[in-house]
């Protein structure tokens, strides 16, 4: 896990990962950080919203462990925010990498100053509410991609990639590979320099 937590610190790292992928993995366009040089990188906690009701989105929380990224499929609700000021406190309490929205988020100013990655489809002041509906750690969607709690979710200034489960050693140790190949004997591995 060294060499994830050092695939962080590099530039451009989303599109390491989705050229390692065979240029896949990534979600569509249309998610953005909500702030310019916002990145995460940890595995997925998922939640499911139903209509504007928030509710997943703070039970994921609860549910997240330290350094996992919150994945919520709002089903592209753009008209009421499902992440903002209050969720980014709770979700630094427990320590979470970031989140990832296929819907709003709100707060904006205060997200960027308290320093939390966010990455969104949309933005409005607009706030959904609670009411007790929702889903955590199922498979979900957003944007039509398939995430399943324990992916790899990594975001930077060039989008989202997801990373399945299932891929995320055979796909790392790819990279560490083809980082090796391109060094030097005895230099440090430049990860600054995708693969192939």
């Amino acid at each position: 896990m060294t060499y994830l937590r050092a695939l962080l610190a590099v530039d451009d790292f989303t599109c390491a990962l989705s050229d390692t992928l065979g240029r896949q993995g990534a979600l569509s366009a249309a998610f953005r950080p909500v702030w310019p040089g916002a990145r995460l990188l940890g595995p997925a906690v998922t939640a499911r919203t139903f209509g504007t009701d928030l509710s997943a989105v703070f039970d994921g929380i609860g549910a997240a462990a330290a350094g996992s990224v919150l994945v919520i499929d709002s089903h592209g609700v753009t008209n009421s925010a499902f992440w903002g000021e209050r969720t980014t406190r709770a979700a630094l309490e427990r320590g979470v990498a970031g989140a990832v929205i296929d819907g709003a988020c709100r707060d904006v100013h205060a997200v960027r100053r308290l320093g939390f990655p966010v990455f969104s489809t949309a933005v409005t002041p607009n706030a959904g509410l609670p009411g007790g509906r929702g889903d955590v750690n199922v498979p979900v969607a957003p944007g039509g991609q398939p995430v399943h709690p324990g992916d790899l979710i990594a975001a930077d200034d060039n989008g989202v990639v997801v990373v399945p489960q299932a891929l995320i050693a055979q796909t790392l140790a790819l990279m560490a590979a083809e980082a090796a190949e391109r060094t030097p004997r005895g230099a440090a591995p430049d990860l600054n320099t995708p693969p192939h």
